[in-house]
């Protein structure tokens, strides 16, 4: 059977977000220890500046997947399709979600915005409340995403047990089994 692989492109950028995400989620968890001073400072503006890298990539693989369709697996069946294609979009949707929650936590505060140094425009103004809100989202989002994560990865392991390894979808070419 002739399983339909993801190209180049959206393997590549699959395993760069995925790495962002796990490091970006992680850093958030350390980071929110941290004593307030020039460490916790320097982490938030580290987590900041990847977490809007994050919303680029992201950006970039939602254009790339339109523009470059895959053929759905054969071998499941048509609940576990949905199914997939469900838990795809929620995904996306927190991709998106996380970031953008903490970009709008970050525009109302009294803080210039700043990527590896360089300033970006705020998309607000200082406001207690509208940070406080959009600071809650980003965290909700974030362990929500946490979730969904651990979720997906969990369906690839389900389906290798169940002898459907769907991961060589996602698996560069020369380290696809088969």
């Amino acid at each position: 059977m002739n399983i339909p692989r993801y190209d180049r492109g959206a393997i590549a950028l699959h395993w760069l977000h995925a790495i962002l995400v796990v490091g970006l989620l992680g850093w958030g968890l350390y980071m929110s220890d941290l004593p307030k001073g020039p460490e916790r400072s320097f982490a938030i503006g580290l987590h900041k500046s990847f977490g809007v890298v994050a919303l680029l990539v992201v950006a970039l693989r939602l254009w790339w997947r339109l523009a470059h369709p895959v053929a759905p697996d054969p071998r499941l069946g048509a609940l576990e399709q949905r199914l997939a294609g469900a838990g795809h979009i929620a995904l996306y949707v927190l991709l998106v979600a996380t970031p953008l929650a903490g970009y709008l936590s970050s525009s109302f505060t009294q803080y210039p915005m700043k990527v590896f140094g360089l300033a970006i425009p705020k998309a607000g103004w200082p406001d207690e409340a509208l940070n406080a809100f959009f600071n809650g989202a980003h965290k909700l989002f974030a362990w929500t995403l946490l979730v969904l994560l651990v979720g997906h990865v969990a369906a690839v392991v389900i389906h290798a047990l169940r002898g459907q390894p769907v991961l060589v979808r996602m698996l560069p070419a020369r380290n696809r089994p088969g």
